[in-house]
C-alpha cells in the first residue's frame, strides 16, 4: 500500500507543478458552466430535471477526451522520457505501479469534473424560480460517474501501455474510452433480440435513471468488473514488456 501510495502522490505532484493541470481545470469548467446554461436555456419548460442536463455534460461531451488526455502520459511519458526502466527496476511490483499510476489518474479527473456540479447550486441560487436542487439524485449520479470513469482511465491506462508516442497515446486512449462509454449503445441496436440482453448498459438510460435517484446495481457491477478486469490486463502487459 505504501509503494502505491508513493507513486500517487508521484504522480499528482507532476501534474499540479505545472501549470497544465490548472488550465485545464478553468477551461473545463468554463465550458462545462456554459454549455450547461445552454441546455438549460434550450429545455425550460422540459421534464428533465437539472441534474440529468449535468451528467449528460460531463458525461457525454467531456469524458472521453479528458480521460484520454489524462491517462495518454502515464506510461507513453514515462517511455519518452526514459523513466519507465527506473521504475520498473526499483523494488515495486508491477501491480502496484500500475495501480499507483491509476489511482493518480482517477483522482486527478474527479478532481477536474466533480467541481462542475457547483454549477446546479449556482443555478438554483441565482434563479429561484427553478426547481430544487435533489442532493439525493445528485449522489446517485455522482456514483454512477465515478465507477463509469475509473472504468474510463483503466481502459486509457491500457492504451497507454501500449505505445511511446503521447499523439498515438491520446487517440488509441481516445478510441478505447469513446468505445466503452458508447458499448451498451451499440450492442443494444444488435437486430432482432440479440440486443436485449444488453439494455443494462445502454449509458443513457443509465444517466437518466440514476441522475434521478433510482439506483441499480447491474451497472455498478458492470463497471467495478470491467475496472478490475482492465487493471488485471495491464500488469499482464506492463509484465510482457518487462521481460521482453
Amino acid at each position: 500500500m505504501r509503494c502505491i501510495l508513493t507513486i500517487w502522490r508521484r504522480d499528482l505532484k507532476a501534474v499540479f507543478v505545472s501549470p497544465v493541470a490548472y488550465v485545464v481545470m478553468v477551461v473545463f469548467l468554463s465550458i462545462t458552466g456554459w454549455v450547461f446554461l445552454q441546455l438549460v436555456e434550450g429545455h425550460i419548460g422540459a421534464m428533465e430535471p437539472l441534474p440529468v442536463l449535468m451528467f449528460k455534460v460531463m458525461v457525454f461531451f467531456w469524458l472521453p477526451a479528458l480521460a484520454a488526455v489524462i491517462t495518454m502520459r502515464c506510461f507513453a511519458d514515462e517511455k519518452r522520457l526514459g523513466t519507465i526502466e527506473t521504475l520498473m527496476t526499483s523494488p515495486i511490483s508491477d501491480s502496484q505501479i500500475v495501480l499507483g499510476k491509476f489511482f493518480a489518474a482517477w483522482s486527478f479527473l474527479l478532481l477536474v469534473t466533480l467541481p462542475a456540479l457547483g454549477n446546479l447550486w449556482l443555478l438554483a441560487w441565482a434563479s429561484p424560480a427553478l426547481e430544487s436542487i435533489d442532493a439525493g439524485a445528485v449522489t446517485g449520479g455522482v456514483i454512477l460517474y465515478v465507477l463509469l470513469s475509473g472504468m474510463c482511465v483503466a481502459a486509457g491506462l491500457l492504451a497507454s501501455l501500449c505505445t511511446n508516442n503521447q499523439i498515438v497515446a491520446f487517440v488509441s486512449c481516445f478510441a478505447v474510452v469513446l468505445l466503452a462509454v458508447l458499448a451498451g449503445e451499440l450492442l443494444v441496436t444488435l437486430p432482432y433480440a440479440g440486443g436485449a440482453g444488453f439494455e443494462a448498459l445502454v449509458l443513457s438510460r443509465q444517466v437518466v435513471d440514476f441522475s434521478r435517484g433510482l439506483i441499480d446495481s447491474r451497472p455498478l457491477v458492470i463497471y467495478v468488473t470491467a475496472t478490475a478486469w482492465l487493471l488485471f490486463l495491464a500488469v499482464r502487459l506492463l509484465e510482457w514488456s518487462r521481460w521482453r
